[in-house]
């Protein structure tokens, strides 16, 4: 595929800030991590080439800069890239500025680059100016205290010392000229387009064989099995594993839409006695992820050695997964079978996106992240049925009152988790969560009306005698990492 960019990640946030602008402009961008070569980036046969730094006033380490800058595509450096490249090219920097400020800039010498784009105040956490020393650059993006953006006159370089912001139309603007008035990308990205050339992919790998599909009921693996049947039909085998660890009624929804009333060719697999008994003792949140993962992917292994003439396998991998490096728990079922991962590209809102083109309901599409361990994680104790049952039903009812209120609309993610005390009398603790997220980083406790909350902790007393207790968690969390109890 030539008809996209490739954007060097130095800063996760912004370059996905920048990966979502671009897509919704139809351009359709790739992210490639910070030491990711200039070979790497030609393979990719794409058009150009962003780095997208970050905003600390410091040159970033880009181990691959001066190769990048010399690979002969357009190459439009951002934020503390602008330092880097100013620095590669022959320049120098000036003094980092002491405190944030706004600083008003103006644009001139490069037509293409500011088309639609207006002079503007910008905001700036550590403004660092660069000093274009070296011949045949030309300032383009100046303020005040000096230069702020250059384009070099050897190589295609254009460089930028601040960030498309948020809600920055002009900045978008920006991105947007580089990559279709300069590196020549046409408008093609959407929805549709994605999903015709993953049917095709996928129609293509599978060489007329058989295709197989692991079900959790997430939006991931659900959009690849949709995607999948749209392609290959009954040739595709899903498997779903019901583990008994799912939350209320959850496993039954799946198999209602997928396999009733979609026709999907899924298999269950009721497992909800051999999950109890690998978690018999376990106590520690990641000795629990290590049982349940190694038991799921010997199931899914053992259901699939038993289909024939396997040829795809299609995981529902998506971009964040790429970043922890997360393991998908089934395994190529044969040296001759290949792996697709149809939404690898993806960010989780696009997903959600492609779910709703595909025709999946809110109830799949709006699903919240869920733990991979399921409730196993969420119970602060060893896992048993009572406590299973108690949990399921406690979460419900947090559940339905966000739901009823309408404060579903605003938060991210809400459940319950479940505690024992430790005292002699015993007795439950639910801890109810909610939480807003800020840019793909921080996860922000949610302030829930106090009558809401009242209701939620009598409704769950009354229908859980075995609770003495109702809490709710304002722990914030730096990164999603930490949303859950581990």
């Amino acid at each position: 595929m030539r008809d996209m960019v490739i954007l060097i990640s130095l800063d996760g946030t912004v370059c996905r800030s920048m990966a979502r602008k671009l897509r919704a402009e139809h351009i359709y961008c790739k992210i490639l991590p910070a030491d990711a070569t200039a070979g790497e980036v030609l393979g990719q046969d794409a058009l150009g080439v962003l780095l997208a730094g970050g905003s600390k006033g410091e040159a970033a380490h880009i181990p691959h800069l001066n190769e990048l800058l010399s690979c002969g595509l357009p190459v439009m450096a951002m934020g503390d890239a602008a330092l880097s490249a100013c620095l590669a090219l022959g320049g120098s920097l000036g003094p980092r500025a002491e405190e944030p400020g706004v600083v008003s800039v103006h644009f001139e010498n490069d037509e293409k680059l500011f088309a639609g784009v207006e002079d503007s105040e910008r905001y700036l956490p550590a403004c660092r100016t660069m000093q274009i020393t070296w011949g045949g650059a030309m300032p383009i993006a100046v303020t005040d205290g000096g230069v702020l953006g250059f384009r070099d006159a050897e190589k295609p370089v254009w460089a930028l010392a601040f960030q498309a912001e948020r809600n920055d139309l002009c900045g978008t603007q920006l991105l947007l000229n580089f990559c279709h008035g300069i590196c020549g990308c046409t408008l093609w990205w959407s929805n549709q387009a994605f999903v015709e050339r993953a049917r095709e992919e996928i129609e293509r790998l599978s060489g007329g064989g058989n295709a197989l599909c692991a079900l959790s009921g997430g939006v991931d693996s659900g959009v690849c099995a949709l995607l999948g049947n749209m392609a290959l039909g009954h040739r595709l085998h899903c498997i779903f594993v019901d583990t008994g660890l799912m939350r209320k009624d959850e496993a039954a929804q799946v198999m209602a839409f997928y396999r009733d009333q979609i026709g999907l060719n899924v298999r269950e697999i009721d497992a909800k006695e051999a999950f109890l008994t690998a978690l018999k003792g376990k106590m520690n949140p990641r000795e629990k992820e290590t049982v349940i993962f190694g038991l799921l992917r010997d199931i899914l292994n053992r259901e699939a050695a038993r289909l024939s003439d396997v040829t795809l396998l299609i995981q529902g991998t998506n971009f964040s997964d790429t970043l922890s490096a997360a393991e998908f728990p089934m395994t190529l079922p044969s040296s001759e079978a290949r792996l697709i991962e149809p939404v690898r590209e993806l960010f989780k809102d696009e997903i959600r996106r492609v779910g709703e083109e595909l025709g999946l309901p809110p109830s799949m599409t709006l699903r919240q992240p869920f733990p991979g361990s399921g409730l196993a994680m969420r119970i602060l104790a060893e896992v048993t049925p009572e406590r299973l049952s108690i949990l399921r039903e406690a979460d419900a009812i947090f559940r339905r009152e966000i739901e009823e209120s309408g404060q579903n609309k605003r938060l991210w993610q809400y459940f319950a988790s479940l505690a024992e005390l430790p005292f002699s009398e015993g007795g439950m603790v639910v801890i109810i969560r909610a939480i807003q997220a800020a840019d793909g980083a921080a996860a922000m406790p949610a302030r829930l009306p106090s009558d809401l909350l009242e209701r939620v902790s009598q409704a769950i007393r009354e229908a859980l005698p075995q609770v003495v207790r109702v809490l709710y968690d304002l722990t914030p969390s730096q990164n999603y990492g930490q949303v859950e109890w581990k």
